[in-house]
């Protein structure tokens, strides 16, 4: 079963992106983690009724989040999908035809529940979360 988590935004400056959606949007800004094993740094943003955000910036020229920032700018990078056996959930979606791009792995900004990135041309990139158990 897949429970939306969150929506992932790359961007080449959490700091400075993050004043929009905290000074015109209303959210709140949890702390910064750098993951060295994604190649980000991550701020989640959170507001009452409104889906959870999840800001990315690149941390070298290796990031994934790079081609993105280098071919639209920052924007919508991923919907992130919250799972009960993330094993499972990625061998449900390979069924469908999505690729697993990496992971499964722990995530440092997830509290070290496994994540995993799949993707698919008719759908985009997605991330799956391993909830905790």
């Amino acid at each position: 079963m897949l429970a939306f988590h969150h929506i992932g935004v790359a961007c080449r400056d959490i700091e400075k992106t993050k004043v929009f959606y905290i000074e015109t949007l209303g959210y709140s800004a949890a702390p910064t983690v750098n993951d060295p094993l994604q190649r980000v740094k991550v701020c989640f943003l959170a507001k009452d009724g409104e889906p959870r955000i999840e800001l990315l910036e690149p941390v070298d020229e290796t990031s994934p989040v790079n081609r993105t920032l280098k071919t639209v700018g920052v924007s919508p990078y991923h919907l992130c999908y919250e799972v009960d056996d993330i094993s499972l959930a990625v061998a449900e979606l390979r069924e469908q035809r999505f690729l697993l791009v990496s992971g499964p792995v722990p995530a440092c900004a997830m509290d070290g529940n496994k994540v995993a990135f799949m993707y698919s041309k008719k759908n985009g990139l997605i991330e799956l979360v391993e909830k905790s158990r």
